[in-house]
């Protein structure tokens, strides 16, 4: 049996910078699934990089067993 896709949870910082940076759900959702680029970063945290026509984002996020909490999202040159 297929186990279900992690929860998405965003802190109110991530939600501030995509709603200034117009970086909508679905694109860090996309990122999430299939990343183009994962690494690690900062204090454990991981780095996802996925490429859109507008640019390149970067989510910031921890995760822990089912679930996945964005820290921050940006675009990156």
């Amino acid at each position: 049996m297929e186990k279900p896709a992690p929860r998405i949870v965003y802190t109110a910082h991530a939600r501030q910078r995509m709603a200034l940076r117009g970086i909508t759900d679905e694109m860090v959702r996309q990122a999430l699934e299939v990343p183009d680029e994962k690494g690690i970063g900062y204090r454990a945290r991981v780095l996802v990089y996925r490429r859109f026509p507008q640019g390149r984002i970067k989510v910031i996020c921890v995760e822990k067993q089912e679930r996945i909490t964005v820290i921050t999202v940006m675009w990156e040159d």
